[in-house]
Formats: structure tokens, C-alpha cells, sequence
């Protein structure tokens, strides 16, 4: 492990506890009962929003059914692990954007207000939360235990970028 190891299980723990935090939210019987309506009304909305972004949503649709599919399969679960890796198998195995993901998420808790009322939002933005969250997350822990200066994929990526113009 690198010199910073102690800084990484640090922020592991508070991964940890943001994780333990999205466990405890719930979904009512109102969101469960209108799932699949939230669902199509915040796929409508972004693209109404963002029709530039058509081609990656409707990419990403048949994508968005299955992957509700086994959000909605973890509730009730307890394990941190199942929980990440269902999070993370989001943006890893189905390769969304975790940024189209948060704000499909987001336009799904102003749904859930709309049909449901407003404390039902928050199972909703707590995965907006986790969509930011858990990406970031994986890529500063993985930098910090390889011990490399955060700099490094940004000035990376950055002249990446620079090769597309």
C-alpha cells in the first residue's frame, strides 16, 4: 500500500457510512406503487431537457429498465458490498455516464414529489447523491493506494481532450 494508506482507509470509512446512510432509505408504497411511471416521466423530461443528449438517452433506455430492475432488487439488502457493487456495476458494466445517471435520478425525485409528495423524493436523491458520490469516490481511493499525485489523471485526461480538437 502507499504512504497514504491511512488517509485511504479513511475515506473508505466515510464511504462506508455514506453507503450504510442510502441502506436506510426506503422507498414508500407510493414510489414502489408508481415505480415504472416515475421511471418514464424522468426519461421524457431529460430528453425534453436535453434533446442534444437523445442519442445517449435512448442509448441508455433499454439500459435504465434493467438497471432500475436491480436498484429496486436492493431494497432491504444490509450488505455495503452487494450495495457498491450494484452502484458501481451502473457506471462500470452498463457504461452510463454517472452524470446523465444523476440527472435522470434527480428528475426521478421531482416525479416522486409530483405523484407521491416531497419526503418520498429522498429515495431518489439519495442515489443522485451515490451516482456523484461512488465514482469519485472509486477514482480518488484508487489514485491515493497506487500513491499517485491526483494531478496526474487530470493533466492525463486533459491532454487526452487536447487530441480531439
Amino acid at each position: 500500500m502507499s504512504s497514504s494508506s491511512t488517509d485511504v482507509k479513511e475515506e473508505i470509512k466515510k464511504t462506508v457510512q455514506l453507503i450504510i446512510t442510502n441502506l436506510n432509505v426506503k422507498p414508500s408504497e407510493c414510489v414502489l406503487k408508481n415505480y415504472d411511471a416515475i421511471t418514464k416521466n424522468a426519461v421524457s423530461i431529460l430528453l425534453k431537457i436535453f434533446p442534444e443528449l437523445s442519442d445517449d438517452v435512448n442509448a441508455l433506455i433499454s439500459k435504465f429498465t434493467e438497471i432500475q430492475e436491480n436498484i429496486k432488487k436492493l431494497v432491504g439488502t444490509t450488505d455495503i458490498g452487494e450495495y457498491a457493487d450494484s452502484i458501481l456495476s451502473i457506471f462500470a458494466v452498463y457504461r452510463v455516464n454517472p452524470g446523465i445517471y444523476a440527472a435522470f435520478t434527480a428528475l426521478q425525485a421531482a416525479e416522486a414529489m409530483k405523484m407521491c409528495g416531497d419526503a418520498d423524493a429522498k429515495f431518489f436523491v439519495a442515489r443522485t447523491i451515490l451516482a456523484g458520490a461512488l465514482p469519485y469516490e472509486l477514482y480518488v481511493l484508487l489514485i491515493d493506494y497506487l500513491g499517485m499525485d491526483r494531478t496526474f489523471p487530470v493533466t492525463l485526461f486533459k491532454a487526452l481532450l487536447e487530441t480531439t480538437k
